[in-house]
């Protein structure tokens, strides 16, 4: 009872404590989930018309594309710019999914499971399996409907009967063939978008004989011209209140879709000290002495070199520059070394000359051993039927081809000593020591092998020699150096502002107001860079200072300015109008000179402008780029309608004012098809409609590039 009263007395205050136990445990469960709802609205790779896709779904997708990339190509790795190329060519392709399935649910378009199967399977193939490497013949390059049969074979295959490595291939060719099947799809819906679009732009029959007609006339042309470069800035005024305006006109031409960053950095590269090399050439002297003294170099080798013994002779054509200087006055067991070259020590020890064929022509057949125990004389007893079949008369090839059709009677080509080598030293010795014509058997570790010499090169001069060749690496010790040292340069409570001096007094090389965007690979295409432009687009803090880590390298760099993604603000595209609208009044101002000199010969328009006549032959009105000059519309359109033998007056061009005279034009000979001309032309129309629609479509559906502050 008296326990019960203490109950009744403390219960206001155990209420409270229950109370706040209680709170604590609602507002923790509601931070946290409040936490996990945080993170997942900022978990965007990207948008597309609001649906976000999260970073987890576009590294899923790299992965595909990436052991597919692996698949195609046979590598096991892919490197820095590959993995770069997928990231962006995935981004494509997710960005154009999406505005695919928008617009193809308004307009009715699909592709049905029956279309794809016809893709696949009927009588026109889709032209994108049609380009893949492992559906055409390696022999022709065609397309081979058989492979792509076989692979859809393996595909379709039950997996419950078979082995774990075996079903492990299948459900691999299974993940990849989704994701051809997926690409196939898309593949079709976009030609059925384009089509779409292109189909609504017709091209008329006037048209179609104008454009026909400008094509086949083609004009030789002189021409004099003036190049904007060749007239001071000075001579034109461009002010504040022109680039201002032009700016304010033609905003929509300056939008950046990510991020842009102003940053200042300087780069310092890792390199081996003096102490460095000092520690390498001590033990390249360990090393030559047990050299010298060693009547098997092979382990002397192993423990110094980087590079293996091959006890291997090589002719003159074969060998190193450093190994060619040692022969040349060389005797059996001379030494030469340790001799510095370049960032390593060498040591070079001649064992032994002959005189011998540098190559050989080399026929193989390969028989596997028996792989249960008590099988051992079963291979060899097939062994040396197919041996007697060949000293019966039969010839190699045809052995070979029977036993294996696709093995070109098993020519494996011809080879020199090194490249025997990894096969073992016994092949070697028994390949380039046999005669020619004469099969001979050999067991190696794992198979039995028949060969047979074809044909030998002539006796050259060749060199057995030992090289131990010893890198000198960056020691951890100097690299750490290398760290003490920006590190205290970071650590600088003045680095921020006056970042620019303090490194130009450290002697650094500084690299003021690089523009980075989100998107860039790398800075200035240093490998493993890339996350500094992560950084720097990312940095909240204006002025910040930060030290990269980089395979032999270090990058410091501070971020001066962050630009959102938008329009590029006036101060970062200034430049660039007030250059453009020099060249503008440049040119006002040269055609104004010329016209008020009434000149009237292309020489005197030649001395006038200080330059000289030139050329240009078959330019009509649709050439794209003019031989020496790129694009100038100008003289397309000269090259059409000018007169002939006829001075044109001053006319702005791209890179210059132009002084033109048509001297002559020449008819083609093709002949007008009205139906031929409105495809080609509608081929182009589609074309360029299908990337205007891109862009248009990325507007129109708020397309949001977020990978920048992930990746």
């Amino acid at each position: 009872m008296a326990t019960l009263q203490k109950i009744r007395d403390k219960g206001p205050l155990l209420v409270a404590v229950i109370g706040v136990a209680l709170l604590a445990f609602i507002l923790g469960d509601l931070l946290t989930s409040g936490n996990t709802l945080f993170a997942k609205s900022r978990d965007k790779a990207f948008v597309v018309n609001g649906q976000v896709v999260s970073t987890q779904e576009y590294a899923d997708r790299i992965s595909e594309w990436e052991s597919f990339q692996k698949m195609i190509s046979g590598q096991t790795s892919l490197d820095e710019n590959t993995t770069q190329q997928i990231r962006e060519a995935v981004y494509d392709q997710m960005v154009r999914e999406r505005m695919l399935d928008n617009q193809a649910t308004k307009l009715g378009l699909a592709v049905s499971k029956a279309e794809i199967n016809d893709l696949v399977h009927g009588e026109a193939i889709s032209p994108l399996l049609q380009q893949l490497p492992f559906f055409r013949d390696p022999q022709t390059g065609m397309f081979d409907r058989e492979g792509l049969i076989q692979f859809l074979s393996t595909v379709n295959s039950p997996v419950e009967s078979l082995q774990p490595e075996e079903r492990a291939v299948v459900e691999q060719y299974k993940s990849i063939w989704l994701f051809i099947e997926n690409m196939v799809k898309y593949h079709r819906l976009q030609e059925k978008y384009t089509s779409l679009l292109a189909n609504a732009v017709m091209v008329n029959n006037v048209e179609a004989k104008t454009a026909f007609d400008l094509s086949q006339q083609n004009a030789d042309m002189a021409y004099v011209v003036k190049s904007y470069f060749t007239v001071p800035d000075s001579a034109v005024t461009v002010t504040d209140q022109e680039v201002k305006a032009f700016y304010d006109k033609n905003k929509n031409t300056f939008r950046i879709n990510v991020p842009l960053a102003k940053i200042t950095y300087f780069t310092k590269e890792i390199v081996p000290s003096d102490a460095d090399f000092t520690e390498i050439e001590t033990q390249a002297n360990e090393a030559y002495k047990k050299l010298v003294e060693a009547t098997n170099p092979a382990p002397i080798v192993a423990d110094y070199s980087d590079m293996p013994f091959r006890d291997v002779y090589l002719s003159a054509n074969s060998l190193t520059e450093g190994q060619k200087s040692f022969i040349e006055s060389a005797s059996v067991s001379d030494i030469k070394g340790p001799t510095r070259e370049g960032d390593a020590y060498t040591i070079y020890k001649l064992l032994d000359k002959t005189v011998a064929p540098d190559s050989i022509h080399l026929r193989m057949m390969a028989i596997p051993d028996a792989t249960i125990t008590g099988q051992d004389s079963i291979v060899t007893h097939f062994v040396d039927s197919i041996f007697n079949e060949i000293q019966s008369g039969k010839t190699f090839a045809e052995v070979a081809n029977s036993l294996n059709p696709q093995s070109n009677g098993g020519d494996i080509g011809w080879a020199r000593e090194i490249d025997l080598a990894q096969a073992g030293i016994d092949i070697v010795k028994a390949a380039f020591s046999a005669p020619v014509g004469q099969a001979f058997k050999m067991k190696v570790p794992g198979q039995q092998i028949i060969l047979q010499v074809e044909e030998k090169t002539a006796p050259v001069q060749k060199y057995k020699i030992a090289t131990i060749n010893m890198p000198v690496i960056v020691s951890e010790k100097t690299s750490n150096n290398v760290d003490n040292e920006l590190n205290q340069f970071i650590s600088d409570p003045n680095v921020s502002k006056n970042f620019n001096e303090l490194a130009t007094q450290k002697g650094y090389f500084v690299m003021p107001d690089a523009r980075v965007s989100a998107n860039d690979f790398s800075l200035m295409q240093i490998p493993g860079s890339r996350q500094v432009v992560t950084w720097a687009v990312n940095e909240k803090k204006m002025g910040t200072v930060r030290k990269f880590d980089i395979t032999n390298m270090r990058i410091v760099a501070r971020v001066d300015h962050v630009y959102p993604a938008g329009t590029a603000p006036l101060s970062e595209v200034s430049s660039s109008i007030r250059s453009r609208l020099s060249n503008d009044k440049k040119a006002e101002k040269i055609i104004a000179d010329l016209t008020a000199k009434n000149l009237t010969s292309l020489d005197a328009y030649a001395i006038e402008m200080q330059s000289n006549i030139d050329t240009v032959k078959f330019v009509n009105f649709i050439t794209p780029n003019i031989a020496g000059l790129g694009a100038e519309p100008a003289l397309n359109a000269f090259s059409a309608y000018a007169p002939l033998n006829t001075l044109t007056s001053p006319t702005k061009g791209n890179m210059g004012v132009y002084v033109i005279n048509v001297l002559n034009r020449t008819q083609g000979a093709e002949t007008y098809d009205a139906n031929t001309q409105k495809d080609i032309m509608q081929s182009s129309n589609a074309y360029m409609l299908q990337m205007q629609s891109i862009e248009t479509l990325k507007n129109k559906l708020k397309v949001e590039d977020k990978r920048y502050v992930f990746f």
